[in-house]
């Protein structure tokens, strides 16, 4: 009996041994289940404009249905003049103040999918004339005199997105003019639009009030604002859209990395035609081989704002009238123009003439298409139109119950 008996306790331990291994494995089998990752979250940004203050609220569609602003999203008693899709899923809005500080406020979404503040309300004490997006940093800037050294410059704001962080740095005019170092009060360059090139470096068109307005001058910066080289050409004028003392981007990189420089051709006294030229990507020179006289191709039409529309494409704002502009000039007018084959589409089919707009907004290229917000005489509350980079056709989309829409944008939360 002994064999039988010593047999029945082998197996009985190796049973034993095996469900305690089977256990092991089911319980390590439920541990280890990947945790399930929250569904990604896309909600479109408006900031919506009534009586002075400013309303920002999130929308799920922009091609259909109502928003309203009563009683939702986060109302600010401040009106803003740009808003900056910037880094990391935030949307910056910044207010022009003319030679008084501006002020910034960022947003984003939270865990739960729902608009919040990224940051407090921030300064920029001296105030800005441009501005645009590079690396993590909303980066806005405007001519002055420094207060290190009293020298004719600029300075600049570093917002860091991820924190609120404002840094300001200064930049010396002389060191574009080396020629004239010796003397503090030369004029300042007047710089307008940022642009990233990828590579640890920014681009900035700037103009030299005092000097030939029929060349455009490009500096390219690294991250500590520091000169590595300046481009320039005498195919163009000087490369700024122009508002009393705000400056618009005129410059703007394409899917690829190239940058497209255009010049609207503000100054009443330049003999060169509005057009473009461009920077290929990681050059340190003009393209001597590209040049588009844009003025040419819209029938003798300028131009105050550039975006990038995507692919080849590029939307421009267009002004009113031919010949001679200024500031009292009205640009209601959208046009899509391809810089790859030269085309030039007006925006018209399904869009409000222009004589009917009066008022637009900062501009969406989003998924193929770009979304611009409009007050029309022809509707009761703003709407936003989708256009169609290919064709220039547009469709109206969300209506939006406000006085005005300061412009459009995107968050997503991962």
């Amino acid at each position: 009996m002994r064999p039988f008996r010593r047999f029945r306790t082998t197996a009985m331990m190796s049973l034993f041994a095996g469900s305690v291994l089977l256990a092991a494995i089911s319980c390590g089998d439920d541990n280890d289940e990947p945790t399930p990752k929250p569904e990604a979250v896309t909600k479109f940004f408006i900031a919506a404009t009534q009586d002075g203050a400013t309303y920002f609220v999130t929308a799920d569609s922009l091609t259909s249905g109502t928003v309203g602003i009563a009683g939702t999203g986060i109302e600010v008693s401040n009106s803003f003049s740009h808003l900056v899709n910037g880094t990391n899923n935030a949307i910056t809005a910044l207010a022009y103040r003319q030679g008084d500080p501006g002020v910034g406020i960022s947003f984003k979404l939270d865990d739960n999918g729902n608009l919040t503040k990224l940051s407090n309300e921030f300064s920029l004490n001296d105030g800005y004339n441009t501005c645009g997006v590079f690396e993590n940093y909303i980066v806005a800037g405007r001519n002055a005199t420094l207060a290190s050294t009293g020298a004719t410059g600029a300075n600049f704001y570093f917002v860091d997105q991820s924190s609120g962080t404002v840094t300001e740095k200064e930049f010396d005019s002389r060191v574009l003019y080396p020629t004239d170092s010796f003397t503090t009060t030369i004029t300042a360059p007047v710089f307008a639009g940022i642009v990233d090139r990828g590579n640890g470096e920014w681009l900035s068109a700037y103009t030299k009030e005092t000097a030939n307005v029929d060349s455009v001058w490009v500096a390219a910066f690294d991250k500590d604002f520091k000169l590595k080289r300046v481009y320039t050409d005498n195919r163009l004028s000087y490369s700024a859209g122009r508002f009393r003392s705000a400056r618009y981007a005129q410059i703007a990189n394409d899917d690829k990395g190239n940058t497209y420089v255009f010049s609207g051709s503000y100054e009443s006294t330049s003999i060169k035609p509005a057009g473009v030229i461009r920077i290929n990507k990681d050059a340190t020179t003009f393209d001597a081989s590209y040049y588009w006289d844009i003025q040419a191709a819209s029938g003798d039409y300028k131009f105050r704002k550039v975006w990038h529309a995507g692919g080849d494409n590029f939307l421009l704002e267009v002004y009113n009238n031919t010949g001679n502009i200024s500031n009292a000039s009205t640009a209601t007018r959208y046009a899509i123009v391809n810089v790859v084959t030269k085309s030039f589409n007006w925006v018209r089919t399904g869009f409000p003439a222009a004589d009917e707009i009066t008022a637009t907004g900062w501009p969406l290229p989003y998924n193929g298409k770009v979304y611009i917000p409009v007050v029309s005489t022809a509707n009761e509350y703003p709407v936003v139109y989708a256009i169609d980079p290919a064709t220039g056709a547009a469709q109206a989309g969300v209506v939006i119950q406000a006085a005005g829409v300061l412009g459009l944008g995107v968050l997503q939360k991962q």
